[in-house]
């Protein structure tokens, strides 16, 4: 009988543990390579799965869906957009399944572990690079082993020492580039790579700051990789390197491989360090990448010295800002500049400067941020040293500091609605061009504050509008200034579609007397044979509008280009 005990107590010990991974994405379009990294090193030892979601999906479908397969242990990857989400998803799992173990990593969990043991359902936490510490954990739960592990913690035991794995271990699995599940939606998604793991700056609103040091992987396993993505079809490649350029050699290496390897449809993006940018390199990207191929995201964040050295960033600006002239001279690379508002020491005014500053260079994308306290940062430890009110939950965005106000912070988002709507849309090129050049010269956060408050003071719509809705806003409020850019507008209008618009943003004509008028123009056949065309092409492809002197504007929409055309 005791024998039979020995033998029932050592199969169920021994049971291979059913095991899943699963996330929250922001949006459809993203993946997670973590899940695959997790995927790829654990799956031969245990009976292992991944899904992913969006933050938007119901998540007590998702926890219905994960209780009926009936596994024994769940993972969960947490970051800043799906804290909320991962909570309610190990909560309600505990609910329905109190025995269910809930294994938690990611960065939002990996610095703070004692608080997400002691305040979520969860069993424990993973502290960093997970791929094989996860392993090992299961390991132990697989054969009823006590859990000792250096970056894992649990009610009974706190461990705050993130993972470093090994990457030279890593890349003896399968990729998690290659999964043959990923390859129905390939094209659909984007395609998140590394070529190496950690940061050498200690930006102190950053978690990457904590990272120690940078691994890179091995070149030939990078190119094997990148080939493989390239010969897909996948349409982006998002480079996860926090620093992509740091070491020459390495960054020319991946350079050189994607520019031979270049296919049509495909962009790769990367984040650089625009300092390190050095004159050789830029004139070599500037004569060989292909046109959209490559896009730069480059943090400036601040221009205000004092408030670099509070966040410990070291930055040249006067280098940075030549760097970055110097690549759009070349037009061939697209790039994203960052700015942050609410650092340490950079009040409403100089603020303004940041943007201005930055602004100047006229990058194809400006992102403005919002200072986020993220835990396990040095400057949430010292949030009280500069003021900082904040969020208590994710994202953790600042409310307030010594240096800035509440109204203020809302006014530069209220700016921010404007800098996306009508300069990061690239919807409305020649107006904002003609607007920069002529009327806010070097005042460009002034336009955006501006319509930001003719937004707000109007109560106009932030969502639910249609395109000329956004045409009709801008000039009504430069009409409010005396501006007239009307023709800047209407070219912008048109240069969004391909084919004839149905509506307009002004009233400048009626349907009724538009279509009279195109009707009238299809029957000059001397108009028609001199500019080769037809009575169908003016009356269905044709828009027309007054011109303030005599006659009419007619912008024809052929197959691939526009013409424009004066009508007397």
């Amino acid at each position: 009988m005791v024998y039979l005990q020995r033998i029932i107590l050592t199969t169920i010990i021994l049971k291979r543990l059913k095991v899943h991974l699963t996330t929250f994405n922001a949006k459809y379009i993203h993946t997670s390579l973590a899940l695959r990294w997790l995927y790829v090193v654990n799956k031969g030892r245990f009976d292992l799965s991944f899904s992913e979601y969006t933050v938007k999906e119901s998540v007590s479908v998702i926890a219905d869906n994960i209780i009926s397969e009936g596994y024994d242990v769940v993972g969960i990857s947490v970051s800043i957009w799906n804290v909320a989400q991962n909570r309610e998803l190990a909560s309600t799992l505990k609910k329905q399944n109190p025995n269910i173990i809930i294994i938690a990593g990611g960065p939002e969990v990996s610095y703070e572990s004692k608080f997400f043991v002691d305040n979520w359902e969860i069993d424990y936490v993973v502290s960093g690079e997970g791929e094989f510490v996860f392993g090992q954990l299961l390991d132990a739960l697989q054969n009823g082993k006590k859990v000792d592990l250096e970056s894992v913690s649990s009610k009974s035991c706190i461990r705050n020492s993130p993972a470093k794995a090994d990457i030279n271990e890593l890349i003896k699995y399968p990729s998690p580039y290659q999964l043959e599940s990923d390859n129905s939606e390939r094209r659909n998604r984007i395609a998140y790579f590394e070529t190496s793991r950690g940061c050498p700056y200690s930006c102190q609103y950053c978690l990457s700051s904590l990272e120690k040091g940078v691994r890179y992987f091995p070149h030939e396993y990078i190119t094997d990789n990148l080939k493989y993505l390239i010969d897909s079809d996948v349409k982006q490649v998002k480079f996860l390197d926090r620093t992509f350029n740091l070491n020459k050699k390495h960054t020319s290496g991946v350079f050189d491989f994607l520019i031979e390897n270049h296919r049509p449809n495909l962009s790769c993006q990367f984040e650089i360090y625009a300092d390190l940018l050095n004159d050789e390199t830029i004139e070599y990207l500037n004569s060989n990448v292909p046109r959209d191929y490559f896009r730069f995201e480059i943090g400036i964040q601040s221009t205000h010295e004092p408030t670099n050295i509070a966040v410990q960033r070291r930055q040249d600006f006067p280098v940075l800002s030549a760097n970055i002239e110097k690549i759009m001279k070349g037009d061939v690379i697209d790039l994203h500049l960052d700015l942050i508002a609410g650092l340490p020491f950079e009040t409403f005014e100089r603020f303004r400067k940041s943007f201005n500053d930055v602004f100047r260079l006229r990058a194809k994308e400006v992102q403005l941020g919002f200072l986020k306290l993220l835990r396990g940062t040095n400057l949430r430890r010292d949030a009280n040293k500069y003021g900082y009110l904040y969020d208590g939950e994710a994202p953790y965005e600042i409310i307030s500091s010594n240096d800035i106000s509440a109204n203020e912070l809302d006014r530069i988002r209220d700016a921010e609605d404007a800098l996306e709507k009508f300069w990061n849309s690239g919807r409305f090129v020649n107006t904002m061009n003609f607007l920069f050049d002529e009327v806010y010269f070097a005042r460009y956060f002034e336009f955006f504050d501006e319509m930001g408050q003719y937004y707000k003071g109007n109560n106009l719509p932030r969502m639910g509008y249609q395109l000329e809705d956004l045409f009709r806003f801008l000039n009504q409020f430069l009409e409010s200034k005396g501006i007239d850019a009307s023709a800047t507008l209407r070219d912008d209008y048109y240069s969004n579609y391909k084919i004839r618009p149905t509506g307009y943003w002004t009233k400048d004509i009626c349907k009724t007397e538009r279509k009279k008028l195109l009707y009238a123009i299809a029957q000059d056949n001397d108009f028609l044979r001199k500019h080769n065309l037809t009575r169908k092409i003016i009356e269905k492809q044709t828009a027309i509008n007054p011109l303030k002197s005599e006659g009419y504007l007619l912008t024809i929409f052929l197959e691939n280009k526009k013409v424009s055309l004066v009508y007397n």
